[in-house]
């Protein structure tokens, strides 16, 4: 793929748009995704991968007469839009009416730019190395499975027929690992976990929650379950909160679950539905996360949002398209969450926990409509009268999401930045623990 400029991106889907228009639509908008990269693949001892990758993602959505179709296209040869047009209209053909299709009108805004334009690709390399000597020198037992250190510059870019033009450009390195601990012919679980960020990293076994997550990984040797049955807490680390909790809470929250009447707070604005101790924020712009956006689907301004404020539900999250179905305010364009902290340390929410475990990780399937979960504890500690007692192995947990945030009792000071969001470690009450 040739090398593209910004304008060029511009051009691309302003004339995309004009074309959807031509062959028949009354209204068009096209979303284009343009990322360089650059990649540097390791495991425990030797890299493994060193490439850079250019790709394009382009979105066309047409509407005739509140009918909708989409195609997608991986380039811009002229006969891949061309097709791209005729699959969206036909889509739009076949498709139900449905008044609330269309575009947005907004007011066009300035290109942004956020990040830096070219990769330190020495650093790159050299912090991957400097990751497999550390894990040498003070986890030897941590066996790495698949890591990878990127740098991505991502250029996005909209326009619609209504006049709307957006885009945006950021780059970001990124860091995930995935990894294990083996002693003695003894294996522990995987884990894993990923963070990314506008500058580099100095040392990535010192990123997000990493020396908190290979510290519990070499002492996860020897696991037992949970003694018997009975009821205590969760202490919810921020991956566990990332994983377990978040994603069904907000779904709940969510515009689409008001349209299907699945939302059990539906009738709940302005109410108390969490622990007074929990808030939840959504910070979605790219100037607080690397992962964030300026603009959404539909090329409205991103902008933040208290949907939940010291336990009260201020707002649920209402995109362009939910607002024109239901008649109500539109509130978020895209989503990235930030739990503020509270007060105690996780050493302190600990020693102040009667039973209960800590939980990293979930096996189990997502919650339904009513929010119930159960599943297994991952890469989970048992806790007694305020002391860490031992690994946990084949401990199931269950309890319900709306139960949990209620029961909240703790946040902790120290959060994790993921790059994508913001969590801290939270302590509720009120779970089913039951060891096999």
């Amino acid at each position: 793929m040739e090398h593209l400029s910004a304008e060029d991106d511009l051009a691309f889907v302003q004339d995309f748009v004009a074309r959807a228009q031509a062959a028949g639509a009354d209204e068009a908008q096209v979303r284009l995704s343009y990322d360089e990269g650059v990649e540097v693949d390791f495991e425990t001892t030797r890299l493994s991968l060193l490439r850079t990758t250019r790709q394009d993602e382009i979105l066309l959505t047409v509407f005739k007469s509140t009918r909708k179709g989409s195609a997608t296209i991986a380039g811009r040869a002229p006969d891949a839009t061309a097709r791209a047009v005729d699959e969206a209209l036909a889509a739009a053909d076949a498709a139900l009416p449905d008044p609330a299709n269309g575009i947005a009108i907004s007011e066009p805004g300035p290109p942004t730019v956020y990040g830096t334009a070219e990769p330190d690709r020495e650093q790159l390399v050299d912090a991957a190395r400097g990751h497999i000597d550390q894990m040498a020198r003070d986890y030897p037992a941590i066996v790495t499975r698949n890591a990878y250190h990127r740098f991505n510059r991502t250029r996005r870019s909209f326009a619609n027929s209504h006049g709307v033009v957006r885009q945006e450009t950021r780059g970001r390195y990124s860091f995930f690992t995935l990894f294990a601990a083996r002693r003695n012919g003894h294996a522990t679980s995987f884990n894993y976990h990923g963070v990314s960020s506008y500058v580099p990293f100095a040392q990535l076994a010192e990123v997000g929650a990493l020396p908190q997550l290979y510290g519990d990984m070499v002492q996860s040797f020897d696991p037992r379950p949970a003694p018997g049955k009975f009821v205590g807490d969760v202490i919810l680390t921020p991956d566990a909160l990332y994983e377990v909790v978040i994603p069904p809470l907000t779904r709940a929250l969510s515009g689409y679950s008001l349209l299907s009447g699945t939302s059990p707070y539906r009738d709940r604005r302005g109410q108390v539905i969490t622990s007074p101790a929990f808030s939840l924020l959504n910070h979605p712009t790219p100037r607080y996360f690397p992962e964030g956006i300026d603009f959404d689907a539909f090329g409205i301004p991103t902008s933040d949002l208290d949907v939940i404020k010291d336990g009260m539900l201020s707002e649920f999250l209402v995109d362009f398209y939910i607002s024109r179905k239901l008649g109500i305010d539109q509130t978020a364009v895209w989503s990235m969450f930030v739990v503020p902290p509270g007060q105690k340390s996780v050493a302190q929410i600990i020693g102040e926990t009667e039973r209960g475990i800590i939980l990293t990780r979930f096996s189990g399937g997502a919650p339904g409509d009513n929010l119930d979960f159960s599943g297994i504890a991952k890469n989970a500690f048992y806790v007694e009268d305020g002391k860490l007692r031992y690994p946990l192995s084949e401990t199931m947990i269950s309890g319900n999401v709306r139960d949990l945030v209620l029961a909240i009792r703790d946040v902790s000071q120290e959060t994790v930045n993921f790059g994508s969001a913001e969590y801290p470690t939270v302590a509720a009450g009120g779970v089913t623990i039951h060891g096999r």
